[in-house]
C-alpha cells in the first residue's frame, strides 16, 4: 500500500462499500492513525445491500470513526447505464462531505486488478487516446482522489483480510457477467497468468509515458486556447492534435465519454471543406469550427437574452458590459429621452438606419465575418422607441453618429 500520498495531520473522505478492498483500506489506514470520514452509499440495487450498510456502520461505531450514509432507490438511476449513474451519485455525495469539512483528499479502494481490467477494456474498445488504466492520483469534481492500493493484487487483499480478521461482505453481483467490467473480470482476467498481467501493465506504462510527453508538448497550445477561448486548429502540430482535442473535451465532459470514434469524427468535421460546423457533443455542449478556429461552447450560452435599463447604471454579464468609457465604435450619446433602453440579441428582420441607408443586421454580421454562433449573443441596443441605435463594432444609427458617446456597450 502506498501511503506516501497521505498526511496524518489532514482529513480525508474514504469511500467504503463494505467489500474486502475498501474494508482492508479502511482498517489499515485507521490502525495507522489517519483522520478519516467514512462515506457509504446504498443504491438498494441488491436485495442484501443492507448488510453492507450494517457492516460499515458497525465498524465505524466500534472505532469511533465519523460515518456518513446516503441511500438511493431505482428512481434515482433508472435512466441509462446503472454503473455510470451510480458513479455520478456516489461522487456527488463524496463532494458534499469533502466540501463541508474542507478535506485534503478522497481515498478510494481501487487496486491493481481494477487497473488491469480498465486497460483491457480500453484496448478492446480502441480507446487509447489518453491514459490507460486508473491513475493512482487524479482530480474528480475538483476533489483530489487518492488510490493507495494500486500496487496490490486482489488476491493479496483478500488474504490480508482473512489473516487479520478484517470483516467484509462480498457483493454477489461482482461474480456475475451482467456488466462489462464484471464479464471481463470473471471470463477474461481470471484466465490471465501473472506473466500476462505483467506484460499488459508494461504495455500500459509505455503508452502512458508517451501520453505524458505529448501532454507536456501540447501545453502551450492548450494554454493559448484557455486564454483566447479558441485556437487556429492548423497552428497545432499534427502529432499533438488528438491529445489537444482530448484535453479540451475533458474540460467539459467525463473522460469515459471521450471515445476514439468521437475524436475521429471531430477531426473529420474539422478537415471538411465546410468553413463552419457545429457538432453536438454527448453533453450539453457544441464543438465549433469557424474558419479553422475551434472551440467548445455551452449550448445554454447560445440562447438569447434581453435586458432593460431605465437609467444608466454600470452593469456586467457574460455577454456584455455597460460602462461610461470605451471605444468610439462601442458607444452612443444617450439623453433621458432615450430611456428606457433595451439590450438584447438579434431578432429576425432587425435592421438599422446607417449613413449609407437601412441595413439588415444579418447582412452586416456576414459582411463583418462574425461567426454564426457569436451573432446569437452579440448585443443589440434599442432606445425607448424600440429603434436600433447601436450594434457594437458593427453599426451605429445615423442619428447617434455626431455626438461624443457617454454610454458604451462592451462586447
Amino acid at each position: 500500500m502506498n501511503v506516501q500520498l497521505l498526511n496524518k495531520s489532514l482529513y480525508y473522505v474514504i469511500g467504503v462499500s463494505g467489500g474486502c478492498d475498501s474494508m482492508y483500506l479502511l482498517d489499515t489506514l485507521r490502525s495507522q492513525g489517519y483522520r478519516l470520514l467514512v462515506a457509504h452509499v446504498n443504491y438498494n440495487y441488491r436485495h442484501d445491500s443492507y448488510l453492507d450498510y450494517e457492516l460499515v456502520c458497525d465498524y465505524c461505531a466500534t472505532y469511533g470513526i465519523p460515518f456518513y450514509y446516503k441511500e438511493f432507490h431505482s428512481e434515482d438511476y433508472h435512466r441509462g447505464n446503472f454503473q455510470d449513474m451510480a458513479r455520478t451519485l456516489r461522487y456527488n455525495f463524496y463532494k458534499d462531505i469533502y466540501t463541508l469539512y474542507k478535506c485534503d483528499g478522497l481515498i478510494l479502494g481501487h487496486h491493481l486488478d481494477d487497473h488491469l481490467e480498465t486497460i483491457y477494456m480500453q484496448l478492446t474498445h480502441h480507446n487509447t487516446i489518453h491514459y490507460l488504466g486508473i491513475k493512482e492520483e487524479n482530480y474528480v469534481q475538483d476533489m483530489r482522489v487518492i488510490r493507495p492500493l494500486m500496487d496490490c493484487y486482489k488476491e493479496d487483499i483478500v488474504k490480508a483480510c482473512i489473516d487479520h480478521q478484517i470483516p467484509y461482505h462480498d457483493d454477489y453481483t461482482n461474480f456475475e457477467v451482467d456488466f462489462e467490467r464484471d464479464k471481463v473480470r470473471n471470463t477474461v482476467m481470471n484466465q490471465y497468468s501473472k506473466e500476462q498481467k505483467e506484460a499488459l501493465l508494461l504495455k500500459a506504462k509505455e503508452h502512458n509515458q508517451r501520453i505524458k510527453e505529448l501532454e507536456f508538448k501540447v501545453q502551450p497550445y492548450y494554454q493559448q486556447y484557455m486564454s483566447d477561448g479558441q485556437i487556429y486548429y492548423y497552428y497545432i502540430p499534427r502529432v499533438l492534435r488528438e491529445i489537444f482535442l482530448y484535453l479540451i473535451l475533458r474540460d467539459v465532459m467525463h473522460p469515459q465519454l471521450i471515445s476514439q470514434s468521437l475524436i475521429e469524427e471531430i477531426k473529420h468535421q474539422i478537415d471538411s471543406v465546410k468553413p463552419n460546423i457545429q457538432m453536438n457533443l454527448p453533453v450539453n455542449y457544441l464543438f465549433i469550427k469557424e474558419y479553422d478556429n475551434v472551440y467548445i461552447i455551452d449550448k445554454d450560452k447560445t440562447k438569447g437574452y434581453c435586458y432593460e435599463f431605465k437609467e444608466f447604471i454600470p452593469f456586467g454579464c457574460e455577454y456584455f458590459h455597460l460602462l461610461d468609457t470605451g471605444h468610439m465604435n462601442e458607444g452612443v450619446f444617450l439623453t433621458e429621452d432615450d430611456y428606457p433602453i433595451t439590450i438584447r440579441t438579434i431578432q429576425e428582420g432587425d435592421s438599422i438606419m446607417t449613413s449609407s441607408g437601412t441595413k439588415k443586421l444579418s447582412r452586416l454580421f456576414i459582411n463583418a465575418k462574425i461567426p454564426a454562433l457569436k451573432r446569437k449573443t452579440w448585443p443589440v441596443v434599442l432606445n425607448k422607441d424600440k429603434t436600433i441605435i447601436l450594434v457594437p463594432h458593427i453599426a451605429k444609427n445615423i442619428d447617434y453618429l455626431t455626438t461624443k458617446p457617454n454610454v458604451f456597450v462592451i462586447k
